[in-house]
Parts: structure tokens; C-alpha cells; sequence
């Protein structure tokens, strides 16, 4: 047993190190190869642990380990903890002006305004290399090694404004030590191909509303409702149409001409202006959440995290003036 001169009591962590790896490959070998050491001082590391502990940690059997309820609890617990260590290593590595920088982005906002522009960031600052991650998960940085992340959503998850279409996904898993930058609002839009209806000759509203399909978002699945009550329509409940796991995807269905697909407006402007697709409904609909820039609040002014969020706001503010009105 270690005691340190604070009084913490930690076992040997070379042990606790050998003994996850033991656990984690239910083999004693396993671990010794794993940690370029022998068999014979994997069982001394796992037996120094024991005795440390009082307890017995694995059954040994003839030809493999098994973990004893002792084993059992003391896995997960230590798993998550070097888990931890790991990822707190690696920040501090990568903490200096390393060139990379590893952002997490909405997979649509990455195909259709992010990736497109990045050319321009790569040409400005050639010394600092972006590596996308497409996810709409809640970003979790106390696991997750990324230095930002890009999400829309609500600062107050627990009071949205019920007036506004909701955004049904949080942004993160804990706010704690996160720190977030506003981009720009979700605004709606209704989106069709030029030629799946004219809206001049033959208006949507409410009445021929059911003479159109409305292309669904899986993690939207109350746009439609919020959106026609945003309008102030009356619409019978349990329309439904095809759904989709991506705007990308309904986006394209629109093009097709399959249907309507209700997407953020930043998301459709591209097509927008190249006439592949036009608005069906001449409004657009503030949802409850916003686009935000997310990072760790310990490295938000970091040299290549600054650089980034400096050159995304005036990319935003250059690109998409009515973006930035909040």
C-alpha cells in the first residue's frame, strides 16, 4: 500500500494497471503481452495486489482466470478510472500548439456549410490540421478526445420556450467546465423541389395540406406540429410521411421530389440558391435552440481553439449576416 504525504492510499499502480488488463482479457497471458512483460510477473503484480487488498481478485483454473465478486467490483470502477488518466494525458499532450484539432460536428452542418469553407481556414492557417467527427450525441469531453464540438440546441435545457418548435437532442452530457459560443438561430424552413408543386397556382395551407407529403425527421419528430402551430395552423394530429435519420437525407428526398422536408435554413441555403430546391411555405420558424460552439472552458483560449472560433464567427459574420442576430 502507497501513502502519500497527504494521506491518500492508493494500491500500487502498476498492479492496478495489470490487473485491468488482466481483467478486461480474462487472461493472464493475454496481459502479458499486452504489457510487453512475462506471465511470471503478471501473476507477482496481480498476487502483490491481493495480498494488498486482503481479498482474492481472480479464480485460477486450468487453462484460464475467472474474476471473483471482489474482481468483479473493483473493475469497472478502476476500467473508468485510468479511462480518466488516459484521456487527462492525453489533453496535456496535445495542450500545446500541436496543429491538430479535432472537432465534432452535426453530420448535416459538416456536409452542407462546414466542410465547403474549410478550404479557406486550411489556406489562412496552414499549420493547424482539422480533423471532423460527425455525431449528433451529446458531446461528452470528460471521455471523448476532442477539442470542440458543434451542436444546436437550448442553454437551458429545463425551460425551453414552448412557444418554438423543439429541438428534441441535448447538447452535452454535463455543462460542467463547458463553455459555449453562440453561431447562429435554428430557423425552419419548408423546402421542396421546384417542380413537386407551384406554390403561385396552387398554395399550401391548411386545407390542402393533406394533398402534399411532409418528409419526417426521426430526431425531430415534433417539428411538424410545432412548426404549423409556430404558423398558427390548425392541423389534425397523426400525419405522418417517410422519416429520415439526417436532414442530408430528407434534404435529398426534397430534391427528389418525394416530398416537403422541414429543415434549419442554414442547413438549406446552398440549395436554395442554386434553385434545386424552394421554399413551400414563403416563412421561416425560429426553433427553441440555437447553434453552438462547444469546448472545454480550461482551453477555450487556446491558440489553435481561439484561431478557430475566431475565424467560424467571421466566416458566419461575412457568410450569413442574418445568422448572427440573436
Amino acid at each position: 500500500m502507497y501513502e502519500s504525504a497527504v494521506g491518500r492510499k492508493l494500491p500500487s499502480l502498476n498492479a492496478l494497471k495489470t490487473f485491468e488488463s488482466a481483467a478486461r482479457n480474462l487472461s493472464f497471458s493475454g496481459a502479458a503481452a499486452e504489457l510487453n512483460v512475462t506471465q511470471a510477473a503478471v501473476s507477482r503484480q496481480i498476487k502483490l495486489l491481493e495480498e494488498d487488498l486482503g481479498v482474492q481478485l481472480f479464480r485460477r483454473l486450468t487453462r484460464a482466470v475467472q474474476l471473483t465478486e471482489e474482481g468483479i467490483s473493483l473493475y469497472p470502477p478502476l476500467r473508468d478510472a485510468l479511462d480518466q488518466i488516459e484521456l487527462a494525458a492525453a489533453r496535456v499532450w496535445n495542450s500545446g500548439d500541436s496543429g491538430l484539432l479535432t472537432i465534432s460536428v452535426l453530420p448535416t452542418f459538416s456536409v452542407k456549410w462546414l466542410m465547403p469553407r474549410l478550404l479557406g481556414f486550411a489556406e489562412q492557417y496552414p499549420g493547424v490540421e482539422i480533423h471532423l467527427v460527425n455525431s449528433i450525441k451529446p458531446v461528452d469531453f470528460d471521455r471523448e478526445d476532442i477539442d470542440l464540438a458543434i451542436r444546436a440546441g437550448s442553454l437551458d435545457q429545463n425551460r425551453p420556450d414552448q412557444r418554438r418548435p423543439r429541438i428534441d437532442l441535448n447538447m452535452v452530457k454535463s455543462w460542467e467546465g463547458v463553455s459555449a459560443e453562440f453561431l447562429m438561430p435554428d430557423e425552419l424552413v419548408a423546402v421542396m423541389a421546384p417542380g413537386y408543386r407551384d406554390p403561385a397556382a396552387d398554395p399550401i395551407d391548411e386545407r390542402t395540406l393533406s394533398e402534399v407529403t411532409l418528409l419526417q425527421m426521426a430526431t425531430r419528430p415534433n417539428a411538424w406540429p410545432d412548426f404549423f402551430e409556430a404558423m398558427g395552423w390548425r392541423v389534425p394530429g397523426g400525419r405522418s410521411g417517410p422519416s429520415f435519420g439526417h436532414f442530408f437525407l430528407a434534404l435529398q428526398a426534397a430534391i427528389e421530389g418525394r416530398g416537403i422536408a422541414l429543415l434549419p435554413q442554414v442547413l438549406a441555403l446552398d440549395d436554395l440558391r442554386a434553385g434545386r430546391i424552394v421554399q413551400a411555405l414563403p416563412v421561416r420558424v425560429r426553433s427553441a435552440g440555437d447553434y453552438y460552439l462547444l469546448g472545454r472552458s480550461s482551453l477555450w483560449d487556446r491558440k489553435n481553439v481561439k484561431l478557430f472560433r475566431d475565424w467560424l464567427l467571421t466566416e458566419i459574420r461575412q457568410s450569413e449576416p442574418w445568422a448572427t442576430e440573436k
